[in-house]
């Protein structure tokens, strides 16, 4: 059988310096004399040299407790309840950009300057609303004094009012959306709402904003607390639950276990990647996990009972099945098994007995050596 065939799943593996003599010994043939004639009988020799059989490294088979844990990958996201996006409500042009991606703000802080056309033109109406309103104040105040004198009649008096208060209508509205859009005397100064780092800036100095462009010009974030989303497989899911204790680890402390629990569950189905996600919060009052970092998550989850367990060095890949060696008797065999998962270094599988001798080192070369016999 062609060794490009067989896959390893161990990635040390070396061949173990009893193999460097011979791994394979073919049938001898031995010279008799019958009668005067000559004739080549075979002579069964053993596929495995003795002193591999004898010197080679082995690990039993045991039964144990399922793995207590699944492990999730995920990222690292800010908080999106302390998450504040700013927009522009008005076109114009940016003038000044006074903070950069990654910048601490306070509340209040000036992160733009821009220059509006809109904001001219929600300042002018404000201003000709005040003024409506006084004009219509002084006609109000003049025909009651008519009426008072029976000078005006009563519906004179009537429409002033009604003037009056069409123009107080109009300046509210044009207060409101003042307001809203902010800035005067053409010029809007884009504050942050919250404090926060600076996690999103899509504009820089002198950049045109339309109205009608969604994108944010900021992203402010709290990043007291960080959300860590993690994905799970559809095989999983059923052993994922909402308040499950988990550890996070990150690649830039790898070290440093960060303990949590599930406290969201997205019940929705990525119908491309087949994964579910979690949500867990965790509190970053060292601002050591960043937004975008990579993480690794385990759950702990209830064990399902024991289950046979093997070191995963010993497997051996073959036609897509799953192989070992196993060493009874002084004697080596192939035997199939199946393998259910692999976790920190050990294969969960069915197929062997509790005390059966797997052998762990150069266990693919065996498996060439026997299988080709």
């Amino acid at each position: 059988m062609p060794a490009e065939k067989l896959f390893y799943t161990n990635n040390n593996i070396k061949m173990n310096k009893i193999l460097t003599p011979v791994i394979l010994c073919f049938s001898a043939f031995i010279i008799t004399s019958c009668g005067g004639d000559k004739k080549l009988e075979p002579m069964e020799q053993p596929v495995i040299n003795d002193s591999i059989v004898k010197n080679v490294k082995t690990a039993p088979a045991t039964l144990t407790g399922d793995s207590n844990y699944v492990k999730l990958n995920g990222k690292i996201q800010a908080d999106e309840t302390k998450t504040a996006k700013v927009y522009a409500m008005v076109s114009g042009k940016i003038q000044t950009v006074n903070v950069e991606l990654g910048d601490y703000v306070q509340k209040g802080k000036t992160l733009a300057i821009l220059k509006s056309t809109d904001v001219a033109g929600v300042t002018n109406d404000l201003s000709l609303a005040q003024s409506d309103v006084d004009m219509a104040k002084k006609s109000l105040q003049t025909t009651e004094d008519l009426y008072k004198g029976k000078l005006a009649t009563e519906q004179d008096y009537i429409n002033a009012k009604i003037t009056y208060n069409k123009a107080l209508s109009e300046l509210n509205r044009s207060k409101q959306v003042a307001a809203i859009t902010g800035g005067k005397n053409a010029t809007l100064t884009v504050t942050s709402p919250i404090s926060g780092f600076v996690i999103e800036k899509n504009i820089t100095n002198k950049s045109e904003v339309r109205q009608d462009n969604n994108a944010n010009l900021f992203t402010v974030a709290d990043l007291s607390d960080v959300w860590i989303t993690a994905n799970v497989y559809e095989s999983d899911i059923m052993n994922i639950h909402l308040g499950d204790p988990v550890i996070v680890n990150t690649l830039a402390n790898p070290d440093v276990d960060y303990p949590g629990k599930i406290d969201k569950i997205y019940n929705v189905l990525d119908p491309a990647t087949r994964t579910m996600q979690v949500r867990i919060t965790l509190p970053n009052t060292r601002k050591e996990l960043k937004p975008e970092m990579f993480a690794t998550v385990k759950v702990n989850v209830q064990t399902t009972g024991k289950i046979m367990s093997i070191p995963s060095t010993a497997l051996v890949m073959d036609n897509s099945k799953y192989y070992v060696i196993i060493k009874q008797n002084g004697k080596l065999h192939i035997q199939e098994i199946t393998l259910i998962k692999r976790n920190e270094g050990k294969a969960y599988i069915k197929g062997l007995n509790e005390g059966d001798q797997v052998v762990t080192q150069s266990q693919v070369f065996i498996y060439q050596a026997l299988s080709s016999n």
